[in-house]
């Protein structure tokens, strides 16, 4: 009988099926949570801080802000 190639897997393919949670699908698990708790956090504060921000834009608009120097008065 002759065996099949394998095809090239993933390790983390490779592990599904053992007990163990060490190694390197535990890894990459814990980092992609990292990465979404992260993630939420940043889009909490933006959310949270956009009506400041619309009012900061507001008050720069009205006071005419611009980003260049402005010529001696």
């Amino acid at each position: 009988m002759q065996r099949r190639p394998m095809s090239p897997t993933p390790r983390c393919a490779s592990a599904r099926g053992r007990r163990s949670r060490s190694g390197p699908c535990a890894a990459k698990r814990v980092l992609l949570g990292q990465v979404a708790v992260l993630g939420a956090v940043v889009l909490a504060m933006l959310v949270r801080e956009f009506p400041g921000l619309v009012r900061e834009v507001r008050i720069w608009r009205m006071i005419g802000f611009t980003s260049g120097a402005r010529p001696p008065q």
